[in-house]
């Protein structure tokens, strides 16, 4: 009798194993399968790097448009090639995850050489990410993917995410595409992030010199980055005469300032005409938890919310030296100002070269970005807009691109506003130098040797515990 009753537990013992090992394989199988078919998947890194923002992913949802999505390389080169590849790979399965209205294919060109020729008037090429949507395409290239350090060896930052949203905005929306002329030939910085930022985002950028050319007739929008020279007599002349358009207006001129420059006589007068004042010196914060770093590198209020849509307190806009603007008068002869930026009644205002800052230096009344309209009563009201930003390092570099600070997307915000385009999705490059984890390595091994070792151990001492007990019942 004793004899039956122990071979019952262990016969009911042994089955409750089986089926238990069968239910977790077949669970495996059936998980395996879904996260196949629905792309489940979690990121588990800090800064979410494989994933897309929700940025991306609210747009998305919006899409009434089909979006096909080209990738010219092998899907298994991508998806078991390198860190940066893998990390490119997630990014672009998400896209396909969030709306059903994206199509992504992956199209070997060695094995389909004749795949492009549908493409006659598109340089394409293995690696490169075509993206469609009716007529339109845009082409990002693989050297467009990333960020890299200043060899131009070490990729710093992915902006997978950041073109690929970008381009299906572009080829999705129905507002014409804006163009804008940098305008050099006065020792002006090239504003390559922000002319990167407004690519992505429906802008076309050409380049030409006032110095030697007249600005083109087909540009809305014309940016001076950094001025170091003045700009003479002839120069301010083409430019009155293109915001003019011949009565028709409809352009704006950004003029971002560099205080390094020193005084710029001419700029500065033709600025007064419009209202607009540029002051020497530097803009600073006396309270640190209104500055970045440095003093003068002071954290922006949004003084006309009009340009600062969906922008909140918690949304950092760096103003680094940043020359103090400010307006000569609220309305006068068709010419109305407006404050975009200033900062806290804690600001002031120092001398080039000044480390530190005194208690009467603090005036409490200084702005950062300024903006003056001109319109014209016709047949229809007109209107041509001229923006000064005291501050041109504002616009460049970390500030611009990291997803720390807004400044690309309140510049972005105040570009789409002038011209009369809601759509604004600006996405920050996602930061690949540091690691993709935070565990510290005793944090590691802890969990490695848990897992591995100790939970099993466990385990299997309960099991002959339990053995053993049932053995001598």
């Amino acid at each position: 009798m004793k004899q039956s009753r122990r071979w019952k537990y262990g016969a009911m013992a042994t089955t409750i194993t089986v089926l238990g090992i069968v239910l977790i394989i077949v669970a495996n199988i059936v998980v395996g399968q879904l996260t196949e078919k629905y792309g489940w998947s979690i990121d588990l890194t800090a800064d979410d790097r494989y994933a897309i923002s929700d940025e991306s992913i609210q747009y998305l949802k919006r899409l009434k448009d089909e979006v096909d999505i080209t990738v010219f390389v092998d899907e298994k080169s991508m998806s078991t090639g390198s860190y940066y590849l893998v990390q490119a790979y997630q990014n672009l399965l998400q896209y396909k995850e969030h709306s059903k209205k994206v199509k992504l294919e992956f199209v070997d060109l060695t094995e389909n050489p004749t795949y492009i020729s549908k493409y006659p008037d598109l340089d394409l090429s293995s690696w490169d990410i075509l993206v469609e949507s009716g007529k339109k395409q845009k082409v990002i290239s693989f050297q467009d993917l990333y960020e890299y350090d200043s060899s131009g060896s070490q990729i710093t930052a992915s902006k997978v995410e950041q073109k690929v949203t970008g381009a299906i905005a572009s080829v999705t929306s129905d507002a014409t595409e804006k163009k804008v002329v940098v305008l050099n030939g006065f020792g002006e910085n090239e504003p390559t992030d922000l002319t990167n930022l407004l690519q992505d985002n429906q802008y076309e950028i050409t380049s030409q010199s006032l110095l030697t050319d007249d600005l083109d007739e087909t540009a809305t929008d014309a940016i001076l980055f950094a001025p170091q020279k003045d700009l003479n007599e002839d120069c301010l002349k083409k430019l009155s005469s293109w915001l003019d358009n011949n009565g028709n207006q409809g352009r704006n001129l950004y003029v971002f300032l560099d205080p390094n420059a020193g005084s710029l006589p001419n700029l500065e007068a033709f600025l007064g005409e419009w209202g607009l004042k540029a002051e020497e010196g530097y803009a600073f914060e006396s309270n640190s938890s209104m500055y970045y770093g440095k003093f003068y590198y002071p954290v922006a209020q949004y003084a006309n919310m009009d340009y600062a849509e969906g922008m909140t307190s918690s949304d950092l806009t760096i103003m680094a030296l940043c020359r103090p603007v400010d307006t000569l008068f609220e309305s006068k002869d068709g010419y109305e100002t407006s404050v975009l930026l200033n900062f806290t009644s804690g600001s002031g205002t120092v001398k080039l070269g000044q480390t530190e800052i005194t208690a009467d230096q603090i005036t409490g009344d200084v702005k950062g970005m300024v903006l003056s309209t001109h319109s014209w009563y016709g047949e229809e009201v007109t209107k041509s807009n001229i923006l000064v930003s005291g501050s041109a390092l504002a616009f460049t570099g970390d500030v611009m691109t990291s997803d720390t600070f807004a400044n690309g997307r309140y510049i972005l915000g105040v570009f789409k506003k002038l011209d009369d385009q809601s759509e604004t999705v600006n996405i920050p490059a996602k930061n690949l130098s540091v690691e993709n984890h935070t565990m510290s390595q005793m944090k590691t091994n802890i969990y490695t040797w848990g897992f591995m070792v100790v939970l099993p151990v466990i385990v299997l001492a309960v099991g002959i515990v339990v053995w053993v007990r049932r053995r001598h019942r």
